[in-house]
C-alpha cells in the first residue's frame, strides 16, 4: 500500500504556479458623484491589523456603504483599494 501511495506522489505533475494578473486596473473619475459621495461618507480604513474582528467589522461596514450607494462590482474594488 505504501508503495503504491508513493509511486502516486511521485508521478504527479508538479503544481502550476498562479500567475500576475496583467491589465490596467480600472480606474473611477475623482468627478464620478458615486465616488465623491462614498468619500463624504468617511470611509473606515483598514491598517492590515491582527485582530479578526477588527477586520470582520471593517468589511462588515464597507460592505455597508457601498450596499447604500449601489455600486458596481468595479467601483467596489475601486474604492476599496
Amino acid at each position: 500500500m505504501m508503495q503504491v501511495l508513493q509511486q502516486q506522489r511521485a508521478e504527479q505533475p508538479p503544481p502550476v504556479q498562479p500567475q500576475p494578473i496583467q491589465g490596467v486596473q480600472p480606474q473611477v473619475p475623482r468627478g464620478d458623484p458615486i465616488f465623491r459621495e462614498f468619500c463624504r461618507l468617511n470611509p473606515p480604513t483598514f491598517e492590515g491589523q491582527y485582530e479578526p474582528t477588527e477586520a470582520s467589522e471593517w468589511l462588515f461596514r464597507m460592505e455597508d456603504m457601498m450596499e447604500d450607494l449601489e455600486c458596481t462590482p468595479v467601483e467596489k474594488v475601486t474604492f476599496a483599494t
